[in-house]
């Protein structure tokens, strides 16, 4: 027969084994946006979003987050787009997984809001003022672009390759070289931009443009904001001539109005610019393509319709093939 120490020892040691094979308590599921980022993104994108790890866990190299140089051109829209609809909605790799089943909307912006935070150097203009190009109007957001600009009418054409390299947080310069049909190669165009004011939704910048040899200087203002799914950019110029018996003063003016039909970086852009120089008045209807996934190249074209003045202006087809060089081209597996 047990005896009773012997039969609370055998309880005891039933009591210990049942603890050992118990589940194991779960662990807390994270609920903000931080959390989140350090038990789910972490593992690939580091918790500081620099994508550097001891150990890499997929094949690709992660965007790093702190760099301001290469986050802060991007809208919100397209970081939103990869966290629901994983990496290949936006040209981006596979092992970026979509979220959009887990995470509401709001999260999805709370993860943006909490990406932007990782870039810790101030002063960059906000990638949501980064508007698709018009065709006439300058853009005030600066950028890293080569673009070709054809343009058509019934007795001439002509086409200028334009080269835009951004420095420092708010800077560009530029060079255009424009051929024409008839006179050839026209004086080279050299111009700096500079953001002078940028919010979430607004950018105003200045630049001036020097046409060499010629000697023609061109200060102006661009501007840019957005209002819902809508976007507005403006530009005034002067064009001063170092010789009056050259060439006249002009004043230049374009407005441009436009949306996007949908969140994608190649989307097709619906807009109309209004476009002025001195007493002369056009309207240039354009539509606009992105080509690839990643937004790297795009595409336009528009008809410039004159409003008065017809004795001195035609109607031409005009347009534009943009390559954003420091963007990835083609998907990445």
């Amino acid at each position: 027969f047990w005896s009773a120490s012997g039969i609370i020892a055998g309880v005891f040691l039933l009591f210990v084994l049942a603890l050992g094979v118990a589940e194991p308590s779960q662990q807390p599921q994270p609920t903000t946006i931080p959390e989140m980022w350090d038990a789910w993104c972490a593992r690939c994108h580091a918790q500081d979003g620099s994508g550097k790890m001891p150990e890499p866990t997929i094949t690709v190299e992660p965007m790093d987050f702190t760099d301001c140089r290469v986050t802060s051109p991007e809208p919100d829209a397209d970081w939103q787009l990869a966290i629901s609809h994983g990496g290949p909605a936006v040209g981006l790799s596979s092992e970026m997984p979509a979220f959009g089943d887990s995470l509401t909307a709001d999260q999805v912006s709370g993860f943006v809001a909490h990406m932007r935070t990782l870039c810790r150097d101030t002063g960059w203009p906000s990638g949501n003022t980064n508007f698709p190009r018009p065709i006439v109007t300058e853009k005030a957001f600066p950028e890293n672009e080569f673009v070709l600009l054809p343009s058509v009418s019934h007795d001439s054409a002509a086409i200028a390759a334009v080269y835009e390299r951004r420095f420092g947080k708010r800077s560009m310069w530029e060079v255009a070289l424009p051929v024409h049909s008839r006179d050839g190669i026209d004086d080279i165009e050299v111009a700096v931009k500079q953001v002078l004011y940028s919010t979430n939704s607004h950018i105003l910048s200045g630049g001036l443009e020097v046409v060499v040899p010629t000697g023609l200087v061109e200060p102006y203002l661009a501007f840019g904001a957005s209002r819902g799914s809508m976007y507005f950019q403006a530009q005034t110029k002067l064009e001063l001539p170092a010789r009056r018996d050259q060439a006249e003063r002009a004043f230049v003016y374009n407005l441009y109005a436009g949306r996007d039909t949908s969140n994608s970086p190649n989307t097709w852009t619906l807009g109309v610019e209004l476009n002025g120089e001195n007493r002369e008045l056009a309207i240039t209807p354009q539509l606009r393509k992105g080509l690839t996934k990643t937004g790297a190249l795009g595409a336009s074209l528009g008809v410039q319709i004159p409003l008065n003045r017809r004795d001195r202006q035609h109607t031409r087809v005009i347009g534009y093939l943009l390559w954003e060089y420091l963007e990835p081209v083609r998907a990445r597996p």
